[in-house]
């Protein structure tokens, strides 16, 4: 279960759970996920038209303006200047180069009398504004700025911005239609006022080098925020990449086909009111200061999406909340996050991946380093295939129910490795291969464990508060290979069994390093594997075992115990085979309100034995 963290964690701890991603283990055949893999989140596609691509627009008609200083000369109907900012009336391609020190371009369009799209070719263009937006697209249907290839462009945008009413123009590039960004060329763009890139419709970049400096979130798409490719390097006072609509059904998603991104934010590198989705792209996410350096959690941060939870600032030794709220995560979604592939590396304050309602997996290379949760669901967490490199966390997996298809998955925590934290919950692993190294519960349930396939090793605790294993109701185990090494006071093993079990009490503490190996009457390895933590029991499962077969287990290379396995799950200490500890729950463990049992040799494991919360 779900601990508060009342005590203090130290570096050293840190230090022990990084190290504990190091077991090694024999014959770790990765399985292919399951043929009957749920498929979870309903992927989003996204429409691009032809007019979302650089095309040869110097082979057509275009019309030019010229940038210099503090004036500009253009070329071209339904082009106005009026001292330092111009102004485009009418659809069509408008090259703009030179520089402008302080003003405008501005698009209005009457889009109830001309539907066409507006192209803004920045060819060499620079434009600077201390009182409004660089680029203001006040009215069109569609606008689409192409970055010229092998250019470089700017739109600085200032701290003294005026807006009106409504806010607006509150980015240096600023949209209230549809826009696009594509070209190969590159476009700097700094908004000290608030944001760098905002459209209040769709946002789509096909292309192009952005780099984008803003005060507050670097790029907005409030109906929805698309990328299919591009290298966009942000660094933003609060959010990164962001889509915020929040009343249309279907509106305020993130998607991201392809594309190189570095993503430095204050708050959320990548939010999406609804859903955020990635294809694939090069990720590297750094969000409210990144990891800490330890866990900053008390408890399950189970944030509202409309405002920001309640920031955490964590000393060497303890943890306390303010009263400000700010969220501070990765990958953060409303409804639900997608990840069908990519190679994302994130480091964040809070939880790396948090959506409030489903997660789904299928794919990808994912490396992370919270200080909270690593990958957190509200609701549903499947993973259904990628790897998952989860370097430090509070816990590592949360979610109300968690399935594991296939992928592997290393991942270390100071409190739980696998978390379902609802009673009617169910943590399901068909396939893949999970090795978890926890400070808190291995593999946790509030409800129940369902293992068919796949292969989990667990580095349990060493502290008897918690277990290698740890559920509420049952763990049916009918199919691949466990192996749960950890502390003995709260030590359980599958309880309902169609494949045999072993649960061994040491008499005394093994130390790091010390190899598990349990070998048929034949000599051949049944199980091998070889924690990093001291331990004093060990939970194992294996297609391999047979009821009515004769094994024996060694400690390193010395012989410990023999035994003949005579039921499904089997008590095991080194004087040979025990019964099940009295007052314990299912498959051992002892419960809080008992005098508490020894392992089976009658010596109690030192250490402290808290109540089980």
């Amino acid at each position: 279960m779900k601990k508060l963290l009342g005590v203090m964690l130290s570096l050293t701890l840190i230090t022990t759970v990084i190290a504990g991603c190091a077991s090694t283990k024999e014959s770790l055949n990765l399985e292919s996920p399951s043929t009957s893999i749920t498929t979870g989140i309903n992927p989003i596609s996204v429409n691009y038209a032809s007019d979302d691509y650089y095309f040869d627009w110097k082979n057509g008609s275009y019309k030019t303006i010229g940038l210099n200083g503090s004036s500009a000369m253009v070329n071209g109907d339904g082009l106005a200047v009026e001292g330092s900012t111009v102004t485009i009336s009418a659809s069509g391609v408008y090259e703009i180069t030179g520089t402008l020190t302080d003003g405008s371009i501005i698009v209005d369009v009457n889009k109830d009398t001309d539907e066409e799209t507006v192209f803004l070719v920045l060819n060499g263009a620079n434009i600077n504004s201390q009182t409004s937006a660089p680029i203001y697209i006040k009215g069109a249907k569609k606008a689409v700025i192409l970055l010229e290839n092998g250019t470089n462009n700017t739109a600085v945008g200032g701290s003294g911005n005026q807006v009106n009413a409504d806010g607006e123009p509150s980015a240096a590039i600023f949209s209230k239609a549809d826009l696009t960004i594509t070209g190969s060329g590159t476009l700097t763009v700094t908004g000290d006022y608030n944001d760098g890139i905002t459209s209040k419709d769709d946002l789509k970049i096909t292309d192009g080098t952005l780099i984008v400096n803003a005060k507050a979130d670097g790029i907005v798409g409030k109906d929805s925020l698309s990328v299919k490719n591009g290298n966009i390097t942000i660094n933003a006072g609060k959010d990164g990449l962001r889509s915020t609509d929040e009343t249309d059904e279907g509106k305020g998603n993130v998607v991201l086909q392809d594309g190189q991104y570095m993503i430095t934010a204050g708050n959320d590198a990548i939010q999406g009111f609804n859903q955020v989705q990635i294809d694939n792209g090069t990720f590297d996410l750094n969000s409210g200061g990144g990891y800490p350096g330890k866990s900053i959690s008390s408890g399950n941060n189970n944030f509202g999406f409309g405002g920001r939870p309640a920031q955490k600032t964590a000393t060497t030794t303890e943890v306390t909340e303010s009263t400000e709220e700010e969220s501070k995560k990765g990958l953060k979604a409303g409804q639900g996050i997608l990840i069908n592939g990519g190679n994302i590396n994130a480091s964040s304050y809070e939880d790396s991946i948090h959506s409030n309602h489903d997660i789904t997996l299928n794919g990808g290379i994912l490396t992370l380093q919270s200080g909270d949760d690593g990958v957190h669901a509200d609701n549903d967490l499947l993973i259904n295939n990628g790897e998952i490199t989860i370097k430090n966390s509070y816990e590592s997996l949360e979610g109300k129910n968690i399935t594991i298809n296939g992928g592997k998955i290393s991942a270390a925590s100071t409190d739980d490795g696998l978390n379902v934290n609802n009673k009617e919950g169910v943590l399901t692993i068909t396939g893949g291969e999970v090795v978890l190294n926890a400070n808190g519960d291995g593999a946790d349930s509030n409800g129940s464990i369902n293992m068919t396939g796949g292969e989990v090793y667990v580095d349990g605790p060493s502290a008897n508060g918690n277990g290698s294993i740890d559920y509420d109701g049952s763990f049916t185990m009918s199919g691949g290979t466990l192996i749960a090494s950890g502390s003995s006071g709260m030590a359980q093993a599958p309880s309902t069994n169609t494949q045999p079990s072993i649960l061994m009490y040491y008499n005394t503490t093994q130390a790091a390093g010390t190899t598990i190996t349990l070998k048929d009457k034949d000599g051949n390895s049944v199980v091998t594997y070889t924690p990093v933590k001291d331990y004093t029991s060990v939970a194992m499962s294996s297609p391999k075992l047979v009821v009515g077969s004769i094994y024996t287990l060694y400690s390193g290379t010395t012989k410990l115990v023999e035994v003949t396995l005579s039921d499904s799950l089997t008590y095991l200490s080194e004087s040979g085979v025990t019964t099940k500890p009295q007052n314990s729950g299912p498959g051992g463990g002892k419960r809080p309100g008992g005098a508490g049992d020894v392992p089976p040799d009658g010596k109690m494991p030192t250490g402290d034995m808290p109540p089980r919360e």
